[in-house]
């Protein structure tokens, strides 16, 4: 991803707004949401490995992924000799 600057609008309520104005001065605001946002993805990062992992590790899954293993083998057959 590249290193862009992008604009953004949400919608806060006008109490957290005004206090967060008035508490933050206004050239550290974007550093200090931008952190607050990256902080939110590291959460809900983590929650999302976590899931996928107890996915993979439970024993019932273990059918759909023995057809996952049989269906990745099957992904190049007949594009042998194919011109790009």
């Amino acid at each position: 991803m590249s290193a862009t600057t992008l604009r953004a609008s949400y919608s806060i309520s006008a109490p957290t707004l005004q206090r967060f104005n008035a508490v933050v001065p206004a050239g550290e605001r974007s550093r200090v949401i931008e952190a607050y946002m990256q902080q939110a993805l590291v959460i809900r990062e983590k929650e999302l490995e976590a899931i996928a992992a107890a996915f993979m590790n439970d024993p019932a899954n273990a059918e759909a992924l023995a057809d996952e293993k049989l269906w990745d083998a099957t992904i190049g057959d007949g594009l042998e000799g194919i011109p790009e």
